[in-house]
């Protein structure tokens, strides 16, 4: 009922996304545009611009929202996220890299994705070789990249050109989904439908991991299957961050939102998470375009509403795993 519920409120605000702008749009003239009838700058209006920002959008919305849920559960953490094992710092320096070096929009997406998933791989491999708990050492390990990665990008900051280059990482830093393209949309499809799906397909696997050491008792390969869930979270995360930049928050908030909600385990709350953060990421992006004049940063929003909500659930005493 719940999950039939968000998925009607998604869709809702899906069409509404369409007509909401800065260049207003009736229903009548948004239904017209969508079976390719009435104004033509209206139908490229639609077509080219607000449905393929609108699908990026929900989709990125329900990647991070998955992966902070899949993080929270894998480190028993509350305040864990993209950035616990370094991929939102290594997306962030491959972003500044292509800025600094190759130039065009492929090039930023590409190195972007590259440097989150080489930032995790390099964690994992490093926290493989130091004896202890498996967990904390990746987050120990963890914290030292994401060092390493800010530490490099501050320094690439200090070289860029300050008229263009640096606003331009700034920029990008803050994130957005100006750029949107039917191409960016085709690919993020697929690096998040395929990782959610062996999410999916692993969903009990990964709730034994909240049990600790009785998982191995259940004949649970407890260091495979964590191995492979936070690659997969990890993919979900850079294939975001590779095309909006940096959106803080939504990973975070949303799987305590979720808890508070649904009241389920990983198994059978992970369709409800991504539909909860595709919502919240999505009224987020309407506002970020429709309340001034010039478009903010989905950043900025994201982060102010999540840390809201986030203050409301810890003075109220919810903020559990």
């Amino acid at each position: 009922m719940k999950k039939g519920m968000m998925a009607a409120l998604l869709f809702t605000t899906m069409l509404a996304a369409l007509f909401i702008g800065r260049y207003g749009s009736s229903i009548e003239e948004v239904l017209q545009a969508l079976m390719q009838q009435g104004d033509m700058l209206t139908q490229r209006l639609i077509w080219n611009i607000r449905m393929p920002r609108m699908l990026l959008v929900v989709m990125s919305g329900g990647a991070l929202a998955v992966s902070g849920y899949i993080f929270q559960t894998i480190f028993k953490n509350p305040l864990a996220s993209g950035d616990v094992i370094g991929a939102a710092s290594g997306c962030s320096l491959g972003a500044a890299i292509a800025i600094l070096t190759a130039g065009g929009m492929f090039a930023l997406q590409l190195y972007s994705f590259l440097g989150g998933m080489l930032a995790v791989v390099l964690t994992m491999l490093l926290a493989h070789r130091i004896k202890g708990n498996r967990v904390l050492n990746l987050v120990v390990i963890g914290i030292v990249v994401q060092a390493i990665m800010s530490a490099a990008l501050m320094l690439l900051k200090i070289s860029a050109d300050p008229n263009q280059e640096l606003a331009s990482i700034e920029y990008w830093l803050m994130g957005g989904f100006s750029n949107a393209t039917w191409t960016s949309v085709g690919i993020a499809f697929i690096l998040i439908a395929v990782s959610f799906a062996l999410l999916y397909l692993f969903r009990w696997q990964i709730q034994m991991l909240a049990f600790g050491e009785e998982a191995r008792t259940m004949g649970i390969s407890t260091r495979m299957i964590t191995v492979i869930a936070l690659l997969l979270a990890t993919l979900l995360v850079s294939s975001v961050i590779s095309f909006a930049g940096v959106v803080s928050w939504v990973g975070l908030l949303i799987p305590h939102i979720v808890r508070q909600i649904h009241k389920q385990m990983v198994s059978k709350s992970l369709g409800f998470t991504f539909l909860c953060g595709a919502w919240f990421l999505l009224v987020c992006d309407i506002l970020s375009r429709s309340l001034f004049v010039i478009e903010l940063p989905i950043s900025i929003l994201t982060s102010f509403f999540g840390a809201v909500c986030l203050l409301v659930l810890f003075v109220k005493g919810r903020l559990r795993l």
